[in-house]
């Protein structure tokens, strides 16, 4: 995999479920115009890494409706084994840069846009389910990477999932996650509050020109807690 920096080029295995279902996508797709669709969460990881890395679906946000497109294709949860997701953007959280780093692809006339690995595991620190931390271990199995400093540049630049969710129904425990993910990939602790938010604040302050806020003032706006 190449660096955070550096885009995504991976040879697409077709020959996977997620595949499969993707070619189905695409037939029942009007061709009689272009179509962009993100495929994101595990199934660019499944076509690009580890064709036995599976999930039940295929998550994608395209700026048209799918829905039904998929209904009549039998593509829907409930219809198919491995079933297509339509979902909307805000599922993904990524950085403001993530599509200088992702793959494009051309299907007929469906072109499919995949994140970049570091992307797609950044975007699952907020949820880490069983099934997320799986994705961890497999892109740093497979190719070495994240490493720990490309892992923390990478959160930097989504710093805001640090903040007290809105939603505290549906929200996770992002600090406890990266905590957890430090622990299993790398073996040792991290500070998120020194080495994550104070930092990635630091330099959006540079960047931005802005008032010199205290570090743990600046922590406190982010509703500061231990880690």
């Amino acid at each position: 995999m190449p660096s955070f920096d550096q885009p995504w080029q991976p040879v697409i295995n077709w020959d996977t479920p997620a595949g499969g279902v993707l070619d189905r996508l695409v037939e029942a797709l009007p061709p009689d115009r272009s179509w962009k669709i993100i495929i994101f969460r595990s199934s660019p990881l499944q076509l690009g890494i580890d064709p036995t890395f599976l999930s039940g679906d295929v998550d994608v946000i395209s700026s048209e409706e799918l829905d039904e497109y998929c209904r009549r294709a039998r593509l829907l949860k409930g219809q198919a084994p491995v079933y297509v997701e339509p979902c909307t953007a805000a599922s993904f959280t990524a950085s403001a840069d993530w599509l200088m780093r992702a793959f494009e692809v051309q299907r007929k006339h469906v072109r499919f846009i995949l994140p970049h690995p570091i992307d797609i595991l950044v975007s699952k620190m907020k949820r880490l389910e069983e099934k997320d931390l799986a994705a961890f271990r497999l892109v740093r199995a497979k190719t070495g990477h994240p490493t720990e400093e490309e892992l923390m540049v990478a959160l930097r630049r989504v710093v805001d999932i640090y903040r007290p969710s809105f939603d505290e129904e549906s929200a996770g425990n992002p600090r406890q996650n990266t905590q957890t993910v430090w622990r299993e990939l790398f073996d040792k602790p991290i500070d998120v509050a020194e080495q994550i938010i104070g930092p990635a604040l630091a330099e959006r302050r540079k960047s931005y020109g802005g008032e010199q806020y205290g570090f743990r003032e600046t922590l406190g706006r982010f509703g500061e807690q231990s880690g």
